[in-house]
């Protein structure tokens, strides 16, 4: 395969993503890449002439990010990454379908959180029992997603994307029969499943079907798929709660529904795709080792407040040391299978460190905003119906402006990511997100809307939404071709797990200032409120944490998108296929191929390098 280079700007783009400067503003030549790889193959220096050693100076000062690379002599002519070209239209509908996707998998949890006291008072549960409709859907969705992503990356992400949609519409319909506290958890816990199936699938398709500007516009558009799914969640809880027979139980079966359509669309406008790897060997062992070990962790942080003998619970103790040397095994079992090339490993290790670590930085960002965001919303609505009374439907109208902000968050990210620092939107999102947990905190049983809380409702949003499009965006850029579901997932299980642990870390500190609060002699009222403004503030703090790594971690990340910008108004396309915008990929792939070369084929034999 030949390689074409572009000119200098394209360049600068590369540069600009990562915040490194080239060497050089000249690229070398084709000639000058082959003599440079065959020297790296041979090791021979005497075969170096003095255009040659300029040439590797210049490659191994180059931008880090790991794109496809151009090395396919043992890889099956069949599998190659090349998609045929789709009419605009086709893409629109694509994008518009996948947002459809994002929205189902996130109204199914906001139903029912808007109906949680609705719920308890049916089925009989405890204030400590209660978390678990939420954090059984989020356990098994962030404990699931390297799993499905590298499923994805193998069978077809289309057929993971269906199958996984499908089997959310089955269980929440199912959910809505349940009669019990641990029946509607155990359907959450499944459906939580179909969600981890389908995402890591859609994020992947993004990936490899869009390029460029209409990469970005595709992850804004499904980021604001959450927000909208947000809102409809709370409209349909709201409605259904409070106006429908059954209430929150044919809240979850039109739920079902929906997701049963989102399913069909997905069939019918999604083209189908192949493997992306010859080696479709699964790493079943680490599959086992993290999933089970995020499974026990998530659990312990979820349920060591409620157990018997809270912490000091000889079970949450050895759940707590069994959870977390899985995860530390599961590391060291991947860097021997990376070390010894035996099969693909399921996440590589190197995903943690690309960019100079600023990938690193991105996962702790998201997982700080997740923290955030999703403790906000389980306790704005105890907020407001346990203690201020709203009732159902007035809790409804209040979360209103919380999803309104999200989808103009994503519009924000759109029109802005191409030409201000990717930087300064995350930062001001976390900004806006801690301030939204003050003023939360700062809210009392009488507390008029529209001082605080409606603040933090606007401000709550922009913590999440401001944040997943440009992570997503940068992830999708340091993966290769193989592990764009296995990349995404990864960004999306931090974020998982940041929500768990948010929601377990919240209930904790709530419950400890409650009672507290109690023992002072406060009322029942005024002692609840206690609880939920430490919990507030503590998604505050986890906010601002992640904006100062973002100040820190990410100078110089620099604007994305600013040169396919002045392509499209030369009149290029952004689709990737066999066109310029390929070649441009090409050209980074080999500079990257050369940069990182390891001296050995990865074990999937497909060619590419473990960079």
């Amino acid at each position: 395969m030949g390689l074409s280079f572009t000119n200098d700007d394209e360049h600068q783009e590369l540069n600009n993503a990562t915040g490194i400067n080239a060497p050089s503003p000249l690229p070398p030549t084709s000639l000058e890449f082959s003599n440079a790889k065959s020297t790296l193959e041979n090791n021979d220096e005497e075969l170096i002439d003095n255009r040659d050693k300029n040439t590797l100076s210049s490659i191994k000062e180059a931008s880090m990010i790991p794109l496809p690379v151009d090395e396919t002599d043992n890889e099956d002519p069949n599998l190659q990454e090349e998609v045929a070209e789709l009419s605009k239209t086709r893409q629109i509908v694509i994008a518009v379908t996948l947002m459809g996707l994002s929205v189902m998998t996130v109204s199914g949890v906001q139903v029912l959180n808007i109906g949680l006291p609705t719920i308890q008072k049916d089925l009989g549960m405890k204030d400590t029992d209660l978390q678990w409709i939420s954090s059984a859907y989020s356990l098994t969705n962030g404990c699931l997603l390297l799993l499905s992503g590298r499923l994805a990356d193998v069978y077809g992400r289309k057929l993971l994307l269906i199958i996984g949609m499908v089997w959310l519409a089955i269980w929440s319909t199912v959910g809505g029969f349940m009669q019990n506290g641990t029946g509607i958890v155990v359907s959450r816990a499944l459906a939580g499943c179909g969600a981890a199936l389908a995402t890591p699938s859609a994020t992947g398709i993004i990936a490899h079907t869009y390029s460029g500007r209409a990469r970005q516009l595709a992850f804004t558009c499904f980021g604001a798929g959450a927000a909208i799914g947000g809102a409809l969640g709370l409209i349909i809880g709201g409605i259904f709660v409070s106006f429908v027979n059954h209430s929150w139980r044919s809240a979850l079966w039109f739920v079902g529904g929906l997701s049963f359509a989102a399913s069909a669309a997905a069939w019918l406008v999604i083209p189908w795709d192949k493997s992306h790897t010859v080696n479709k060997k699964i790493d079943w062992p680490g599959a086992m080792l993290i999933t089970c070990g995020l499974i026990l962790l998530q659990y312990v942080v979820s349920a060591g407040e409620s157990a018997p003998q809270g912490w000091k619970t000889s079970y949450i103790i050895a759940f707590i040391i069994l959870g977390v040397l899985m995860i530390v095994a599961f590391f060291l079992w991947e860097k021997r299978l990376q070390d010894r090339d035996s099969k693909p490993p399921l996440m590589r290790l190197q995903l943690w460190t690309r960019s100079n670590g600023r990938l690193s930085a991105v996962y702790f960002i998201g997982f700080s905003a997740w923290m955030s965001f999703t403790s906000y919303l389980y306790w704005v609505t105890l907020l407001f119906q346990e203690v201020q009374g709203t009732g159902a439907v007035g809790a409804m109208l209040r979360f209103l402006p919380s999803e309104i902000s999200g989808v103009l968050c994503n519009v924000l990210v759109g029109l802005l990511i191409h030409r201000l620092p990717a930087q300064w939107i995350v930062c001001f999102g976390l900004f806006a997100c801690g301030l939204a947990g003050m003023f939360f905190a700062i809210s009392g049983k009488d507390t008029n809307y529209w001082t605080f809380p409606f603040q933090g409702m606007w401000l709550s949003a922009a913590g999440a939404d401001l944040v997943f499009a440009p992570a997503m965006i940068f992830v999708s850029l340091l993966s290769l071709p193989d592990e764009h579901s296995v990349a995404g997932a990864l960004l999306m299980t931090v974020m998982r797990l940041g929500g768990s642990f948010g929601l377990a870390f919240t209930s904790v500190i709530a419950d400890v200032e409650r009672q507290k609060a109690y023992s002072r002699g406060a009322e029942k009222i005024a002692g609840y409120l206690k609880g939920l403004q430490a919990a507030f503030w503590l998604g505050a703090a986890a906010a601002w944490a992640g904006m100062i790594v973002g100040l820190v971690a990410l100078r110089g990340l620099g604007v994305l998108g600013k040169t396919t910008e002045k392509k499209e108004a030369q009149g290029e396309t952004d689709f990737k296929g066999k066109d310029k915008g390929m070649n441009m990929n090409m050209e980074r792939e080999n500079e990257v191929q050369m940069q990182d070369r390891s001296h050995r084929k990865n074990g999937d034999g497909s060619g590419n390098e473990l960079v």
